[in-house]
């Protein structure tokens, strides 16, 4: 039987979840960066150690076959805000009902190397386990990798990239032999340095 979210006994690690989107410092992006807008769900399983959701994209999609990313996806017509998309889009893509869902808050935007502006939010599933849905043309695999996983630093790596003259460090998570990196690893960098800095860890740095 799956555990629900109980306000009045979450575990402190949800606790310190919540703190840590309250008091994210958003930084948005002007509405013309980006040539397409999108969103994405930072959705955690309730566990007394949290677990984020990630997708493997299946080798059917056309672009960026077997990475990782966050549920989520481009704006439509319908989407009222970006909110109702990242909903919209993890319904569609793994299964979680919208009303399954509590959004945590925004996190600050990003603009992809493909020229997308995306919007992430946080949102805690209101059970766990989950019975995920996945879209089988689109996503491969589910993984959920553990917090406590992510915040160890043996874990994470930085690639050195360039771009436009400029070189950058991106992170890149492991785990169980998967790769998260790109717009995803810095997605969840930052909501989890958000959580390291309200628990008074170190905030990763390159070498």
């Amino acid at each position: 039987m799956p555990d629900y979210v109980n306000r009045e006994h979450e575990s402190p690690a949800l606790r310190d979840v919540r703190q840590a989107v309250a008091s994210h410092d958003i930084q948005t992006l002007p509405a013309d960066i980006g040539r397409w807008r999108a969103a994405v769900l930072i959705a955690l399983l309730p566990y007394d150690d949290p677990q984020v959701v990630l997708t493997v994209r299946s080798h059917q999609v056309e672009h960026h076959k077997g990475e990782i990313s966050f549920p989520g996806g481009a704006l439509d017509s319908i989407d009222e805000h970006p909110m109702a998309a990242a909903l919209r889009e993890a319904d569609e893509e793994v299964g979680i009902r919208a009303e399954h869902v509590e959004v945590l808050g925004e996190q600050s935007h990003y603009r992809t190397m493909s020229d997308f502006h995306v919007t992430p939010f946080v949102g805690l599933i209101d059970r766990a386990p989950y019975p995920f849905r996945p879209l089988a043309i689109e996503v491969g695999e589910i993984i959920t990798p553990a917090l406590s996983h992510l915040l160890d630093p043996t874990n994470l790596l930085f690639e050195r990239r360039e771009r436009d003259g400029q070189i950058f460090h991106m992170r890149e998570y492991w785990y169980e032999g998967h790769r998260i990196f790109g717009a995803t690893a810095t997605m969840l960098g930052r909501f989890l340095d958000d959580l390291s800095r309200l628990r008074d860890l170190p905030i990763p740095q390159p070498d």
